[in-house]
């Protein structure tokens, strides 16, 4: 999955806003090869295991096996990660980050625009045909820890669409996937109302994803995002898995700009540090927890590579 603003030269020279626009601009297929080839490369899996990294989650899309104009097919990339992740002793998440018609409208998923997902069950459909066809290639590989049915799906009260697609997928699923293999589901970031949503089974994983500078939270100050908001994140983890698995399937540094540049450079890195420091304590207490993102081309607080090699996670 491609966004531009994580690698912003292969979308150089075009006004591209998602995978689906850039898909159809001169040279887009060869630019994706060459990019799926060099920017994730063996030498990378070595680094993560050398580190200690246990598991990793990668996003694809619904367009995966066999495209969807102008989508490029991509399975032959997701296979190689497989080999990697067994070679290195990996593990495995793979998530449904696009899906047909977007679940989000961001560009995350794809195509930015409007979350057509809900409005057609054809749509929905295909979602679930791509998480068997997943499942069908993938049960047997030992670094195979886990599926995601849907990546980051609309905020809602009920959610009566998305959960009938998440028992319906569970269902599917469950008959292919080897017993211990996860199956995960997203919580539309409303962990609570979402809390259960596919009960009575061991193997369910709800994701929660937790960044610390968006628009509701761009007034707090760091001391009350430490104090306050990652304790209770650690509360509401340790209440979430009385009812099942929990990871914390993305999560990052980034604190707000508004309040950061209150400070001196020197107190925003410690500011920095401790933020990184208090949430990876704090999501420990998770089945587990997956930086977002590993690399991307800036050395930044987005990139788990850099940080780790100033030593600062």
């Amino acid at each position: 999955m491609l966004e531009r603003w994580m690698t912003p030269s292969l979308f150089k020279g075009t006004d591209a806003a998602d995978e689906y626009s850039f898909m159809q601009t001169p040279g887009a297929r060869e630019k994706l090869r060459d990019h799926q080839k060099n920017f994730i490369r063996e030498a990378d899996f070595k680094w993560l295991h050398d580190r200690g990294v246990q598991a990793v989650r990668i996003p694809v899309g619904y367009w995966i096996f066999e495209g969807d104009a102008p989508y490029a097919s991509a399975i032959g990339r997701l296979d190689w990660a497989f080999r990697m992740a067994q070679k290195y002793d990996i593990e495995v998440l793979v998530c449904l980050h696009g899906a047909p018609g977007s679940q989000n409208g961001r560009d995350h998923s794809g195509r930015a625009g409007n979350a057509l997902w809900y409005k057609k069950a054809s749509y929905r459909a295909l979602t679930i045909d791509t998480l068997e066809k997943l499942a069908l290639r993938y049960r047997d590989q030992p670094k195979f820890w886990g599926i995601e049915l849907l990546n980051e799906p609309r905020v809602g009260l009920f959610q009566f669409t998305l959960r009938r697609f998440y028992h319906e997928s569970y269902r599917r699923l469950a008959g292919i996937l080897r017993p211990s293999t996860r199956i995960v589901f997203h919580d539309a970031f409303t962990p609570r109302l979402m809390n259960a949503a596919i009960g009575g089974s061991a193997r369910a994983v709800m994701d929660i994803h937790w960044y610390h500078f968006t628009y509701l939270l761009h007034k707090l100050t760091p001391l009350r995002i430490y104090w306050g908001l990652v304790w209770w994140h650690g509360q509401l983890i340790a209440n979430l898995r009385h009812w099942q698995g929990v990871i914390i399937g993305e999560w990052s540094g980034v604190l707000s700009h508004e309040q950061l540049r209150k400070y001196s450079k020197e107190k925003q890195a410690r500011l920095q540090c401790e933020h990184l420091a208090r949430q990876a304590r704090t999501y420990a207490k998770a089945d587990a927890w997956f930086y977002w993102s590993y690399k991307t081309e800036g050395d930044n607080v987005w990139n788990f590579r850099w940080l780790t090699e100033q030593g600062e996670l």
